[in-house]
């Protein structure tokens, strides 16, 4: 997941100070699509986005429980996240995709993108033996939150090292490309004492 972090040269008045502060975080659908012909997922359907969307935003919510951050799916916000169709890391000579990216401006905000290909690709792919497709589907959505929650932590900490190379079951491990990623509980590592010390409860 890459992020390009930007500290501003005139910091917002009290960005400085210790204390929380509330932020809203915003998440949105591009129209997308999904085909997995030979699984359980087939094409991903206009009835199947809702609930992906649903999902998505569920996982998201969750992340930031207990913190000053409000969630929502409105097209605007000091902090957002987009859901695309796919994302190109243009550093690579080969055509690939990425999972996904941020921009944030330390004390004004952030924006990023999580590409939907890639995390409907790794649910499908990850998906246990035994799943039936409305659990791959919800599976997408979570995928999606759980991207969109790494990219949000970018824009909120810009300058905190969030990235973990260890705990697979953290929102800040550095690579998407894993099952944990879409199944099983995930939770808060490194990034959690910065965010209780800029977003906590109380101020």
């Amino acid at each position: 997941m890459r992020t390009v972090a930007v500290v501003a040269l005139v910091l917002l008045a009290g960005s400085g100070c210790a204390g929380p502060r509330l932020a809203d975080a915003t998440l949105w659908f591009d129209d997308v699509a999904f085909q997995s012909p030979g699984t359980v997922v087939g094409a991903v359907s206009a009835r199947d986005l809702p609930v992906i969307r649903d999902a998505a935003v569920r996982e998201v919510a969750a992340a930031f429980a207990g913190y000053r951050v409000s969630v929502s799916t409105r097209p605007a916000g000091r902090y957002h996240v987009r859901v695309v169709q796919r994302l190109r890391d243009v550093r690579q000579r080969r055509a690939g995709s990425h999972a996904g990216e941020s921009r944030a401006i330390n004390g004004f905000g952030g924006s990023g993108a999580v590409s939907f290909e890639y995390f409907a690709a790794l649910a499908t792919s990850y998906a246990p033996t035994a799943a039936t497709r409305d659990e791959v589907i919800a599976a997408i959505g979570r995928c999606l939150g759980r991207g969109a929650v790494h990219e949000f932590a970018h824009q909120l900490l810009p300058t905190a090292p969030i990235h973990d190379t260890v705990d697979r079951r953290t929102y800040e491990y550095y690579a998407g490309g894993r099952p944990e990623h879409c199944y099983g509980p995930i939770g808060w590592g490194k990034a959690r004492p910065w965010l209780l010390a800029r977003y906590g409860p109380g101020g």
